[in-house]
């Protein structure tokens, strides 16, 4: 047997290296802790402090920074308040409309709702293409498509952000990678988020940080929009013009 022939009679014989999956399920029974514990909260807020890049034409990041105020009482109103230098914006919804207003201008607009948050939400995006900060702690464990757009996902290891420890995770999607850090012990909250986009060769990023206030209690009745004495409403297809004006 010449050793040309032994080589190949020997890997022949080797066992198949074993495949990784790049799915690993400590990362995915993480997001469903945290899913099933979010959904127990009927009354909770919770504030951010984000950061938005944005990518010139020359391919220069540009960072933003604001604030957001997220109000909730399940299963059918909420009030966020997204603040920031260069516009601010206020969402409601009170279980019959939804409403967007933008303080600086005096504007604002609103639709009849369906009777969930995260129908309402739904509703929001796909008619009216207006997407609400940090939806997806209404829809954690409800939309079951989470799961199957995960193409990748790993444990990294326990971190500090403020006087938290907190487990970080990172996850791969077709258009999206995002990180995720969950606080240790009963109350798996989320600590920080970072998305990066994949469909903009820069790769931009938003990063919150979010702090979480679960003894506060919200009534339902303290998140409904009362609209100021000066403000005007408009239709909601004219919202985008409003959007421009004020940036």
């Amino acid at each position: 047997m010449t050793p040309a022939t032994a080589n190949e009679a020997a890997a022949q014989d080797a066992p198949a290296a074993e495949e990784v999956d790049p799915i690993d399920p400590v990362a995915i029974a993480a997001l469903d802790e945290m899913a099933a514990y979010l959904q127990t909260l009927v009354s909770f807020r919770v504030t951010s402090d984000a950061t938005t890049e944005v990518v010139l034409e020359g391919g220069q990041k540009i960072q933003f920074g604001g604030t957001i105020d997220l109000a909730v009482h399940r299963p059918s109103a909420f009030k966020v308040v997204s603040a920031a230098d260069t516009r601010t914006r206020e969402m409601y919804y009170d279980g019959k409309a939804f409403t967007i207003y933008a303080p600086r201008l005096g504007y604002y607009a609103s639709f009849d709702a369906p009777p969930t948050i995260g129908q309402t939400l739904d509703t929001a995006r796909t008619k009216y293409d207006i997407e609400v900060p940090l939806a997806d702690l209404f829809t954690w464990g409800t939309d079951q498509t989470v799961r199957s757009r995960v193409q990748e996902a790993m444990v990294i290891l326990p971190e500090t952000i403020g006087d938290r420890t907190c487990i970080h995770y990172a996850f791969r999607q077709e258009m999206v990678d995002w990180q995720l850090w969950l606080e240790e012990g009963d109350k798996p909250l989320p600590c920080k988020i970072v998305i990066t986009s994949k469909d903009d060769p820069a790769m931009p990023q938003y990063v919150s940080v979010l702090h979480w206030d679960l003894t506060t209690q919200v009534p339902a009745e303290s998140l409904a929009f009362d609209p100021p004495a000066e403000a005007h409403r408009i239709t909601m297809a004219d919202v985008e013009a409003v959007v421009g004006e004020e940036q």
